[in-house]
């Protein structure tokens, strides 16, 4: 099980993100879920974990302007 920085997160997932495992995350749009989740995939690869981000919502220009700003909102 490898933590993803996340108490909460990490609490409904019953201590973590399991190895090998798939997680659906759903909820209405602009709830925050794509964000959620490019702050789980940050926090991994800083724990040096090889993460895969997959999207069938948004561009790959959406996703990187979102991943720089959560990395600057990381920084303060």
């Amino acid at each position: 099980v490898c933590s993803s920085d996340l108490k909460e997160l990490d609490r409904v997932l019953g201590g973590g993100i399991v190895k090998g495992s798939l997680v659906l995350v759903g909820g209405d749009p602009g709830i925050g879920k794509s964000t959620l989740l490019l702050q789980v995939c940050r926090n991994l690869s800083l724990q040096k974990t090889d993460v895969l981000y997959i999207s069938g919502e948004e561009s790959l220009q959406q996703i990187k302007i979102r991943a720089e700003r959560i990395g600057e909102d990381r920084k303060s």
